[in-house]
């Protein structure tokens, strides 16, 4: 996800790569354990240094928690989820 962001970010420049990035970091996290909240912050941001900082974070949570990855069960997703 790092190397895919840091294309964007080549390519766009900063300002439009924060902003595409914010949809793929979306695909990226859909159905993480603490997902939903993360996004909402990550909407925020407006730089790629805090966008890298907030993913590392985040998926250093979920490293803390289990080595694997743990997707949420799809029946607890909220229905514009589910689809």
């Amino acid at each position: 996800m790092r190397s895919h962001l840091a294309d964007l970010y080549a390519f766009y420049g900063e300002d439009t790569g924060v902003k595409i990035a914010r949809k793929h970091i979306s695909w990226y996290t859909k159905g993480l354990g603490g997902s939903a909240q993360f996004r909402r912050v990550m909407n925020t941001l407006p730089t790629v240094e805090e966008q890298i900082t907030a993913i590392d974070e985040f998926f250093g949570r979920l490293a803390d928690r289990d080595s694997r990855l743990v997707y949420a069960d799809p029946e607890e997703f909220p229905q514009e989820l589910a689809a």
